[in-house]
């Protein structure tokens, strides 16, 4: 039913690992390498003196260094649905396509059902950015949505 495709979002993160390295012993009489067994210990990271509480520097136990950015208290961040999407069509050509506000579903929808015409419809991906408008159409879509569910409990 399904031939083989693969769509991908962009999305923002920052992922944040806490999985040990093994590092590999060479045994002098076999020449293999063996994994060290890895002690069961919690991550414990090492701090360093913190002058803004909203910006956390610290080193795991690999020395790999990560920094943590909080939103000032009572700050909120833009949020917008992604305005990108990229998929492998049924001739195997792989296209980026860009999503206005409100489109994301019906791009998924037409990937989902292999409608490829539809989805040739879509201006290709150039780059295009976010506008103030797109931040305040998804909130005022987030909060319709909201005020539907309320209604609907009610």
């Amino acid at each position: 039913m399904y031939k083989s495709r693969s769509a991908h979002l962009l999305a923002l993160s920052i992922p944040l690992s806490t999985s040990t390295l093994k590092q590999p012993i060479m045994d002098p009489k076999k020449d293999e390498a063996k994994a060290e067994p890895e002690p069961e210990q919690p991550l414990v990271p090492t701090l360093t003196k913190i002058t803004d509480p909203n910006n956390v520097f610290y080193t795991d136990e690999n020395g790999v260094k990560y920094h943590v950015c909080l939103p000032r208290s009572g700050e909120h961040l833009k949020t917008a649905e992604a305005n990108f999407m990229s998929y492998t069509d049924d001739k195997g050509v792989y296209k980026e396509i860009y999503l206005p506000q409100g489109t994301v579903q019906t791009a998924w929808d037409h990937l989902e059902n292999e409608r490829w015409d539809e989805l040739a419809k879509f201006e290709p991906y150039t780059g295009q950015g976010y506008t103030e408008d797109d931040f305040k159409a998804f909130e005022e879509r987030l909060e319709r949505r909201r005020r539907e569910g309320r209604e609907k409990m009610l």
